[in-house]
C-alpha cells in the first residue's frame, strides 16, 4: 500500500484533485494573477510573432492568386457600392419611421479594447487570454466583440489584470441565432476545426447557403444583432426533428489581435 502512495502517478493525480479543488473556490485567483503578469509579456511576444510569421506564410503562397483575386476585388467593389446605395435609401425610411413613431436611437454600447495575449485550443476548449480585467472593469460572462460587431465569444475567467474568454467556436460555447433574412431562430455550437454548427432550425423552413447568421438575444445572454457568419452547408434529414446547418465565421480567430468587451 505504502508502494502505491510513493507512485509518481498517483502523487500527480492527487495534486491535481487538490489543484481543481482550490480553483473551484476561487482560492488560485491572485496566484492565476501573479502567473499571468508574470508569463503575460512572453505569451503576448510569442502570439505577435506567431501573427506575423503565419501572415507572411500566407503572402508567400498567395502571391500567384494576387492578380486574380485583384479583378474579383473590382466586380465586389461595384456590388458593395450598389448594396450601400440601398443601405442609404434603406436607413433614410428607417429614420422617418422613427421620427413618426416617436422612437430613438439605442443607447451607444460602452467598450473596453483588449490585446489578445495569447490563444488555447484542444479538443475540448477555444479560448483567448486577453490583458484585461477586473480592475479595467470587465466582468464575469461580458461579451465579447471585435470591430463591426462581430462576436468573438463570452468572458467566463476573471482575474485583477487578465481574463479568459471562451470563443464561440468553442466546443462547449451556445449561442441563441436567428438568420437575418427570414428571422428562422436556432442554436449555434461550435463545430469542427473553426466552423460553426447550426442547430435546431426548424424542419418546415428554407434555409440557404449564403444567409447570414447573426445574435437573435434570446435568453438575454447575447445582445442581439452581432454578427455570427453564413450558413455554408445545409445538413438536413426527413427523420430528425430540426434542420441543422453549419456556418462559417466571420471572425478569422487565427487572425485576431484586439478585441472590445461589452461593459
Amino acid at each position: 500500500m505504502r508502494n502505491f502512495f510513493k507512485h509518481p502517478f498517483v502523487w500527480s493525480l492527487l495534486i491535481i484533485f487538490v489543484l481543481i479543488l482550490l480553483n473551484s473556490q476561487g482560492w488560485l485567483r491572485d496566484f492565476k494573477d501573479i502567473f499571468f503578469q508574470t508569463t503575460g509579456p512572453v505569451q503576448k511576444n510569442l502570439y505577435q510573432f506567431s501573427l506575423k510569421a503565419n501572415s507572411f506564410t500566407d503572402f508567400l503562397f498567395s502571391i500567384k492568386e494576387l492578380k486574380q483575386e485583384n479583378t474579383n476585388l473590382k466586380q465586389t467593389n461595384q456590388e458593395l457600392l450598389n448594396q450601400l446605395s440601398q443601405l442609404r435609401e434603406a436607413s433614410r425610411e428607417n429614420e422617418f419611421l422613427r421620427e413618426q413613431l416617436g422612437l430613438f436611437e439605442p443607447e451607444q454600447r460602452e467598450l473596453i479594447l483588449a490585446q489578445i495575449i495569447s490563444q488555447g485550443s484542444s479538443n475540448s476548449a477555444r479560448y483567448f487570454l486577453i490583458d484585461q480585467g477586473i480592475k479595467h472593469g470587465v466582468k464575469q460572462k461580458a461579451i465579447v466583440i471585435t470591430a463591426g460587431n462581430l462576436l468573438v465569444g463570452q468572458v467566463t475567467e476573471i482575474s485583477d489584470s487578465f481574463s479568459m474568454v471562451q470563443l464561440i467556436i468553442d466546443p462547449n460555447s451556445r449561442v441563441n441565432a436567428l438568420i437575418q433574412e427570414t428571422t428562422v431562430n436556432g442554436l449555434i455550437k461550435g463545430g469542427p476545426g473553426s466552423e460553426l454548427i447550426f442547430d435546431l432550425l426548424p424542419q418546415d423552413q428554407l434555409v440557404k447557403k449564403g444567409e447570414t447568421v447573426v445574435t437573435s438575444g434570446l435568453a438575454g445572454v447575447f445582445p442581439p444583432g452581432l454578427l455570427i457568419g453564413q450558413i455554408s452547408k445545409i445538413i438536413s434529414s426527413q427523420v430528425q426533428i430540426s434542420q441543422v446547418a453549419r456556418v462559417k465565421p466571420v471572425v478569422d480567430f487565427e487572425t485576431l489581435d484586439k478585441v472590445f468587451i461589452i461593459k
